[in-house]
């Protein structure tokens, strides 16, 4: 038991074993909703890979920008289950945590929605997008600027 306790120690010595048994921790107090975080870092992904995609096709380099919002977006998703997380696991003592996954839900679909954005600007005549095109405008403006048309974006090719 002295040589575990031994090399535990030895192991928090250098910086790297500190930020692996803070990662460790970390890990292990989200375990019981990994899969909340799970989705909603997916869904940030995926939203980065669409956006990059969009700004190839419109031949716009706006992957620093993209890359300070997708940070953005990390930290206020992550700072929002966790938050949500280490309340709920307060009050509950164990079982459910529906609040946790009601905010990763409501992320994750926020994210397709600026995904779609993204889509539309790469196939504008997709069919099941193209049901959202009038509600979908004001996203693809924000991502294209003020100074270009979404219609001619827009225009089934």
């Amino acid at each position: 038991m002295g040589r575990i306790v031994e090399q535990f120690g030895n192991a928090l010595n250098s910086i790297y074993g500190r930020l692996l048994a803070l990662l460790t921790a970390c890990v292990a107090f989200i375990q019981p909703e990994i899969w909340s975080f799970y989705v909603v870092g997916g869904a940030v992904a995926a939203d980065l890979i669409w956006g990059i995609a969009a700004a190839l096709k419109l031949k716009k380099f706006i992957l620093s920008k993209a890359l300070r919002e997708t940070l953005k977006k990390v930290g206020i998703y992550s700072f929002a289950l966790v938050g949500t997380f280490a309340i709920e696991k307060i009050t509950h003592s164990g079982g459910s945590f529906i609040a946790v996954r009601t905010i990763a839900v409501f992320a994750a679909v926020c994210e397709f929605w600026s995904m779609s954005a993204s889509m539309l600007i790469i196939k504008p005549d997709m069919p099941f997008l193209k049901i959202f095109r009038g509600q979908l405008k004001g996203e693809i403006q924000s991502k294209v600027g003020k100074n270009i048309n979404v219609n001619e974006i827009l225009k089934d090719e």
